[in-house]
């Protein structure tokens, strides 16, 4: 089966989408808008270690505010 994500620090390996959401803790969202159609989530893995996935800036899932 192949795997969605790895942590390169610790080798956890997270073998869906979903189970790498599950697993790790939002940092936030970086946006590229309006120059580029791609934003990154920033997730911290379990050993500390920030792991990022790209999202679709009209994904509303990436609607998230994080309040400093």
């Amino acid at each position: 089966m192949k795997i969605y994500k790895a942590c390169k620090c610790c080798g956890r390996e997270f073998r869906t989408e979903d189970i790498f959401v599950a697993s790790t803790k939002l940092v936030g969202i970086q946006s590229f808008a309006p120059y580029n159609l791609l934003s990154l989530e920033l997730r911290d893995c379990l050993c500390g270690t920030t792991l990022a996935r790209k999202l679709s800036v009209c994904d509303n899932s990436s609607l998230i505010l994080v309040a400093a």
